[in-house]
């Protein structure tokens, strides 16, 4: 039986083109994940959404200071590199939830994660789940368009394929994905690293404190914002 399609469908970034364009729903990967992310829970019978948060490498940023040429160094948070798999968990799978990114370096559209597709038990809590497989190093920010969309929907009145516009509602989590011994420093944070240096892609992304984020940034919900604008 094939996934509803709908939710991730919505998330169409704009593209002009026949509906054969589309991106379609992937299926699940069957690879075992490296880490599993809850898009919601029900705690003493109640359902709650868990705010989107970031999965990926730590770095701590020392910046350049008199007499110190600065440093980045890995401290905590989970690597993820090309070639591993996350699983997405939907505990209310009577109600559609779905996986959808936009900007990401590789297509990432999840089916609908709803009853009865891939439904697993763990301590007495149902849920339907969806697995992927990074293919490419780089920031995949992703949402469920279930939950809000990005912008103001704006749909061609040819084709019917859709775009967003303007600020989004739908919230919004973020796995970070590093290349393989990739090169960790001020140098690459700045974006002065010597030509052919392959730089972390996930430096100042995902945090714990300030101290993971580049100066004029601050570290919220677990991701490095702008102190004026928070995004």
């Amino acid at each position: 039986m094939r996934p509803l399609l709908a939710g991730a469908l919505l998330a169409l970034a704009a593209c002009k083109g026949p509906p054969s364009a589309t991106p379609p729903v992937q299926d699940s990967a069957r690879a075992e994940p490296r880490t599993a992310i809850s898009l919601n829970r029900t705690v003493q019978g109640r359902y709650r959404t868990i705010t989107p948060f970031c999965v990926g490498q730590q770095y701590r940023i020392t910046p350049p200071s008199s007499g110190t040429a600065g440093e980045v160094a890995p401290a905590g948070g989970l690597p993820i590199r090309p070639g591993h798999t996350v699983e997405f968990r939907n505990y209310l799978p009577e109600v559609p939830s779905d996986v959808t990114a936009l900007d990401a370096p590789a297509p990432m559209f999840s089916p609908n994660l709803v009853r009865p597709y891939n439904i697993k038990k763990e301590g007495g809590e149902e849920y339907s789940f969806w697995r992927y497989t990074f293919p490419l190093a780089g920031q995949y920010e992703y949402f469920d368009t279930h939950m809000g969309e990005p912008g103001r929907k704006i749909v061609d009145s040819y084709y019917g394929t859709v775009s967003f516009v303007g600020e989004s509602s739908a919230p919004r989590g973020m796995v970070c994905v590093d290349p393989p011994s990739c090169a960790a420093s001020i140098e690459c944070l700045t974006e002065k690293a010597p030509a052919g240096t392959e730089c972390c892609a996930c430096i100042g992304v995902c945090c714990q404190t300030d101290a993971h984020c580049d100066s004029g940034r601050t570290c919220l919900r677990g991701r490095c914002v702008d102190k004026d604008t928070g995004e």
